[in-house]
């Protein structure tokens, strides 16, 4: 059973500040990277407030089901980099391990300046230095779903964010 823990109204207000924020502090143009799968949605919501964006997608894979595994790119940007701004988009920021890899593989193709925006900060142990940028929610430790975030391809489509109840 899923229980809300992020109305959809909720996100829809935070995501609007979120771009406020990111626009102020990152000069147009820059490049979104959006994560997939879990930070399309979000993403898309968020973009829609910019001015002037490229966006491109990268995958980044660290999960089967709920078991964390080995970080690895399966899906690379086709949009240059070098010497443009670049914001990196991801869903859920919890060890950090996919932030990381992404944001370091993106500072090694040359990006001029690059900033990370995360929709959820989990309460864990974080397994990086790295620090999202932007945040937009600090969660508990709970496995969280919708929004664009699943488990096993399920609950993506829901309108808010919720977790599983045992």
């Amino acid at each position: 059973m899923v229980e809300v823990l992020i109305a959809p109204q909720e996100i829809e207000r935070r995501v609007k500040e979120l771009a406020k924020e990111i626009e102020e502090a990152l000069p147009s143009p820059f490049v979104v990277i959006s994560l997939l799968k879990g930070a399309f949605i979000f993403t898309a919501d968020l973009v829609r407030n910019f001015r002037d964006v490229e966006l491109d997608f990268m995958k980044v894979e660290s999960y089967r089901g709920r078991e964390k595994g080995k970080t690895k790119m399966t899906l690379e940007p086709r949009v240059p980099l070098e010497g443009k701004r670049v914001l990196i988009v991801d869903d859920i920021f919890d060890t950090g391990e996919s932030l990381d890899f992404a944001f370091r593989w993106v500072k090694a193709k040359g990006a001029l300046d690059v900033k990370t925006c995360v929709l959820l900060d989990k309460e864990v142990e974080k397994r990086t230095s790295l620090k999202p940028d932007f945040v937009g929610f600090r969660v508990p430790d709970y496995f969280v779903v919708g929004y664009g975030l699943d488990l096993d391809e399920k609950f993506r489509q829901l309108p808010y964010i919720g977790y599983l109840k045992e």
